[in-house]
């Protein structure tokens, strides 16, 4: 069940930083100094096997159903962390977790080298997925050891083909890192004097534009086994910085007609893994509840993106995914997946929140066979996309 497209990145990621060494912004586009598809293949590195711990037996990967309730909420947490510091996440990946996140910091550039040491640490178990946080613009946490996208703003006037040509380069490289998933596109809308808007970070602020654009983004993607999570359903736009406080939005039957057209799109084209935001909207949400750990949005959500569909919460550690839970944030994923999310995105230490989603585990809630159906779906993306044959 191990990563077949990971061995060897550490003569990969030296030969990627070689290539966009001193390149810069070219007149439409950014681009690397090479094609990074057409890399030497170099020689496997064995990767060596972690024994299991917590006196647990390694994963049957095909059948989650053999498996303890810890590997089960285990595997649908995701666990962020700088990238300039993934030594952080080693010990989430011994645990089990499903997939690591690197978000702000400056990549090193050893980052493949890191990356397969990480992915060691998984051992016999389930490899994690690899995500990073890749928008283009202010937030873009492997510039460094790649070269800096023009923001989605700037990329939402270019020719649709243009955005999936540059999405597909920087996928390759991305691929070649060892990373094989990405926290984009944004299909939220540009609604001048909000957070999104004012960070370039939304393609258009006509739901058509957005659709476009973010469509295009994730074809690119998708084309080199990058997978693509669009975010931030329902539609950030309108809100205000999710980090701080929370993100109040127009009524639901405003957002159907602006706001979640983007989102409406990228779905009927195909591309069902959704980053879920922190946002509440009247008719959407539950008073108080934002969209991340609402049962009534989330089931809307799945009802749309089909039963093989992944749904990701945006990070639970931002101030407006706390609010009503006095800031636990074991509670606050134990909501959100009771609620129907698939995968609990956080920035804190994994095994407290581990235990506490186990200790609450019931016929009345959060129920095993319910973790089991998740996991399922984890897995089968995984598969899709690599991490697992």
């Amino acid at each position: 069940m191990r990563r077949h497209f990971r061995t060897g990145a550490t003569f990969v990621a030296v030969a990627v930083i070689f290539a966009v060494s001193g390149c810069g912004l070219t007149s439409n586009n950014d681009s690397l100094n090479g094609d990074p598809a057409e890399l030497p293949t170099p020689t496997p590195i064995p990767t060596a096997s972690i024994a299991p711990i917590d006196g647990e037996l390694p994963y049957d990967s095909a059948d989650p159903t053999t498996w303890t309730d810890r590997q089960l909420v285990a595997q649908t947490i995701f666990q962020c962390a700088p990238v300039s510091n993934i030594g952080a996440l080693s010990k989430a990946v011994r645990k089990g977790l499903g997939g690591v996140v690197f978000l702000g910091g400056v990549a090193p550039s050893n980052l493949a080298q890191q990356i397969i040491k990480l992915a060691a640490n998984s051992g016999d178990r389930v490899p994690p997925f690899i995500a990073s946080d890749e928008e283009g613009g202010v937030v873009q946490r492997l510039a460094d050891v790649i070269y800096p996208l023009r923001s989605a703003e700037t990329m939402g006037t270019w020719p649709d083909a243009e955005v999936t040509r540059t999405a597909a380069k920087y996928g390759k490289a991305m691929k070649k890192l060892g990373v094989d998933m990405a926290l984009s596109p944004v299909a939220d809308l540009d609604s001048p004097g909000h957070f999104i808007g004012s960070q370039s970070r939304a393609f258009s602020s006509t739901p058509s534009g957005a659709a476009r654009s973010a469509i295009a983004w994730a074809t690119g993607l998708e084309s080199v086994g990058v997978a693509p999570v669009i975010k931030h359903w329902p539609g950030h736009g309108l809100a205000t910085d999710t980090h701080l406080a929370p993100g109040i939005l127009p009524a639901y039957d405003k957002l159907t007609k602006s706001d979640l057209i983007p989102f409406d799109r990228a779905i009927a084209a195909g591309f069902t893994a959704v980053m879920v935001g922190h946002l509440e909207s009247k008719g959407l949400t539950e008073r108080g509840v934002p969209a991340s750990r609402s049962p009534k949005a989330l089931a809307i959500l799945r009802n749309q993106i089909g039963p093989d569909g992944l749904i990701i919460t945006d990070s639970l550690s931002m101030e407006a995914a706390l609010v009503g839970v006095h800031h636990r944030t074991g509670e606050v994923v134990r909501a959100s997946l009771d609620a129907g999310a698939d995968v609990a995105l956080i920035c804190s230490g994994p095994t407290d929140i581990v235990d506490r989603v186990v200790a609450q585990i019931s016929p009345e809630g959060l129920t095993r066979d319910d973790l089991i159906e998740k996991v399922k779906r984890i897995l089968a993306w995984k598969k899709r996309f690599g991490v697992i044959e």
